[in-house]
């Protein structure tokens, strides 16, 4: 990673004499929070609640670069991580992005690499757990998995990495889990003056041979979501909603929830089949722009996963926020937040699970 360091100072440097356009960012950025949970009908060390301050550089500070000449263009982009409390993790860089483009035409364009999917829309402003934007929780999020992907206009397709996850038992031991087609995203975003819509979908499929397992048959694993959302804009105010559904989110590598991938993944069902997880995911954001360098925004977002087996609940979360964005400077941004998070039963032995409030600000300076 020193070496991948090595070479970003080097382009640095070198920017001046290269032939394309080069441009360089960052954004660097401090969560400092007070969380107090409650563990609902269990404890934690003998205590039913806790409570404590996150005082931490987020992970998904950055430092990147873009780059154009002519009709192609690029961008890498890099993760700056550290450990709280010391300098351990101070060498811990990942990359976030890392994509090129080929404009062919007025209309169209060519994707390759790794980059936000289609189907992931940023609605909400969320900034705690790392900017966590509802993600996963209201907000459905493809992530940003390798593609090759085509822009038309207001329309995005892309062919991406099979995730190909098979917890859940469906690969037992000598099973061989195969992939012979991509995950297929796309989405299509309609303007109507003051507000949009944007259907958007997605499916996976990969197949488990039962070689010489226990299985006595092979499995066909199929995910898919199908959603629909839209900013709608009011004067200062503006409206977010968003809703989406399908089966298996987990084994396509979309974002999970509050509950992990437990309950929204396929699971074996006999020697020969499967259950089918279905999710459901809804969220709605309100803002409003008071000035230049003020704006209030409220959101709550919700999660329902049904995992298909038989004595097994729903797994259900939900969260609501509301925060101040202040503009202290050009590139300089202080954003107070207070939010609730609601953990629900546990879908097992319907055990009260807890709930969480958190309450302070994300420091961000971007350069």
């Amino acid at each position: 990673m020193k070496k991948l360091i090595a070479v970003f100072a080097v382009l640095l440097l070198a920017a001046p004499a290269l032939a394309a356009d080069w441009s360089f960012y960052g954004s660097q950025r401090m969560a400092t929070f007070y969380i107090a949970d409650d563990f609902g009908d269990s404890t934690v060390a003998g205590d039913d609640s806790d409570w404590g301050l996150r005082w931490d550089f987020q992970g998904n500070s950055r430092l990147g670069a873009r780059v154009k000449e002519g009709n192609v263009s690029g961008l890498i982009e890099l993760a700056l991580r550290a450990t709280s409390g010391g300098e351990g993790g101070d060498e811990s860089v990942n990359t976030r992005r890392a994509v090129g483009f080929w404009k062919f035409s007025d209309n169209a364009t060519l994707k390759v690499g790794k980059d936000y999917s289609p189907v992931t829309r940023f609605i909400s402003g969320q900034v705690f757990d790392s900017d966590n934007g509802l993600l996963g929780n209201g907000n459905f999020y493809g992530r940003r998995p390798a593609m090759l992907g085509l822009t038309l206009g207001n329309f995005d397709i892309a062919l991406l990495t099979n995730a190909l996850y098979t917890a859940g038992g469906i690969a037992p031991a000598n099973s061989d889990p195969d992939w012979n087609l991509p995950k297929l995203e796309a989405s299509y975003l309609m303007k109507f003056g003051a507000f949009d819509l944007r259907p958007f979908g997605g499916l996976q499929y990969f197949k488990v041979d039962r070689g010489t397992s226990s299985l006595t048959d092979d499995l066909d694993i199929y995910s898919y979501v199908i959603g629909i959302d839209s900013m709608i804009n009011i004067g200062a105010f503006w409206i977010g909603p968003q809703v989406a559904y399908g089966q298996n989110w987990a084994n396509a590598g979309w974002a999970n929830g509050r509950w992990g991938a437990t309950y929204a993944r396929a699971t074996l069902k006999g020697t020969d089949d499967t259950n089918d997880a279905k999710s459901l995911s809804a969220m709605l954001v309100a803002g409003l722009k008071f000035t230049d360098t003020l704006k209030f925004e409220a959101g709550v977002g919700y999660r329902n996963d049904d995992a298909d087996v038989s004595g097994v609940d729903d797994a259900v979360a939900w969260e609501a926020y509301i925060q101040a964005v202040i503009t202290l400077a050009k590139g300089v941004y202080l954003i107070p937040e207070i939010g609730y998070i609601d953990f629900g039963d546990d879908p097992v032995s319907d055990a009260d699970v807890g709930y969480r409030w958190y309450a302070g600000a994300k420091w961000q300076i971007d350069f």
